[in-house]
């Protein structure tokens, strides 16, 4: 345990008197096998024509039963879940450009265990647009209700209650301009907007991002992007804490690689350096740290031949934090997955692990919080015909964290159905 001044001492427990909402979640993807196809993409070879547009529904029905709805360490509760979710989307092709819109409502119910909300509703708009002298533009907005969908608010897996809605809004625009059939440059700027209806769960907050990049094109096939990004997070206060030692600015400085790096070797990957720093008060400056390091995100995707498939993703990064008067975490992770297609029959193998990192000492025990998380999952799959397919799956988890409370191990069946396009 590391010593700490008198004036620490008194800050840390100032703001942790009136106590944290035990740390928890119900996140929906885990074990969750055969999802609706891919939204909110343009889907242009299997559609419904309805005027103008290319229509594409589908309807996901499924089943799961869950040991651990709560994610406790001891005394884990079981339950079933059904769920519904439909997707409509329509997209207008515009020669090389498009425009989409998608709408995905969901509901969920337990069969004993009662949700505030059983309505999830996912709004897309997107945009893509070529032009014949070399720009291009991308323009996003997502709009999402819901309550279980945590990794939507939490990124990098901090567990919490999912039990409460809350409302996310993200615009973002990225406009690309190629000067040269092998050289360009891009910017882009994105604003997220979340509230949250228990900010003791879990604080409102925005952040903007602005950034600008210098594009290369290696090959024909595989870009390169190195980009400048600048980041402002603001959290809103709660009933416990003000927050603004939450409040940060983030800048760094990455190499993106984008396309095929050989005929059987896909990737999107993103690596560099990051810095974090905090509005802390003076009294705390040596127990909560701004981030300097490393970061990764991305994948690579080995075309095995003969219907197979192997794919790495790679994740380093710091994520805010709602656990006591930790400003930040550091998740550093990786997960591989096999895919074999033979005909209509689908099997994926997926093997996680990750490692969540916090600075400030938990007041209880003394120590630096340490979440090592390790998942592994097999998902088998038929299509019946180009529009209908059954999927099976199962999940395990296992949270073994050093301070135990935020220990579990979790084990998930999935049966689904998905229908439509």
């Amino acid at each position: 345990m590391r010593v700490r001044s008198g004036a620490t001492i008194a800050f840390l427990i100032t703001v942790l008197l009136a106590g944290q909402a035990v740390a928890q979640r119900m996140d929906e993807d885990l074990g969750q096998s055969g999802n609706l196809p891919a939204p909110s993409t343009p889907n242009r070879y299997e559609a419904i024509p309805v005027g103008p547009f290319l229509f594409s529904p589908a309807v996901q029905l499924s089943w799961q039963q869950r040991d651990n709805i709560f994610f406790t360490p001891d005394n884990p509760v079981d339950d079933s879940l059904w769920m519904a979710r439909a997707r409509l989307q329509f997209e207008l092709p515009l020669n090389e450009s498009y425009i989409l819109f998608s709408y995905s409502p969901q509901y969920r119910e337990y069969k004993t265990y009662e949700l505030d909300d059983k309505w999830t509703h996912f709004v897309d708009v997107l945009g893509g647009f070529e032009f014949s002298n070399g720009l291009s533009l991308d323009a996003t907005y997502k709009y999402m209700q819901g309550n279980l969908q945590t990794r939507e608010v939490d990124p990098g897996g901090e567990l919490y209650k999912g039990d409460r809605w809350y409302r996310k809004n993200f615009a973002g625009l990225e406009l690309s301009y190629w000067f040269t059939p092998r050289d360009g440059f891009n910017v882009m700027a994105d604003y997220t907007d979340v509230r949250h209806e228990d900010p003791d769960l879990w604080y409102n907050y925005t952040r903007f991002i602005v950034g600008a990049g210098w594009l290369h094109q290696i090959s024909d096939i595989l870009a390169m992007n190195i980009a400048y990004r600048h980041t402002d997070f603001s959290p809103d206060e709660n009933q416990v804490l003000s927050n603004e030692f939450r409040n940060s600015t983030s800048d760094e400085i990455t190499a993106g690689f984008r396309g095929m790096i050989n005929p059987v070797i896909k990737t999107e990957i993103v690596f560099g350096y990051r810095t974090t720093k905090y509005d802390t008060p003076p009294e705390a400056a040596d127990v909560i740290p701004d981030f300097g390091g490393f970061i990764a995100r991305g994948y690579f995707n080995w075309d095995m031949g003969h219907g197979s498939s192997l794919r790495l993703d790679l994740l380093r990064s710091d994520y805010p934090s709602n656990y006591q008067i930790n400003a930040n975490y550091v998740a550093t992770g990786a997960s591989l997955q096999y895919q074999y297609d033979y005909n209509r029959f689908q099997a994926q193998l997926r093997g996680r692990y990750q490692v969540n990192d916090y600075e400030v000492p938990d007041l209880t025990t003394g120590l630096d919080r340490r979440d090592p998380i390790k998942t592994a999952a097999i998902g088998l799959g038929y299509r019946f015909g180009p529009y209908v397919s059954l999927w099976g799956g199962y999940l395990y988890e296992n949270r073994d964290s050093n301070i135990y409370r935020y220990s579990y191990d979790y084990n998930v069946f999935t049966l689904g159905l998905v229908v439509g396009y």
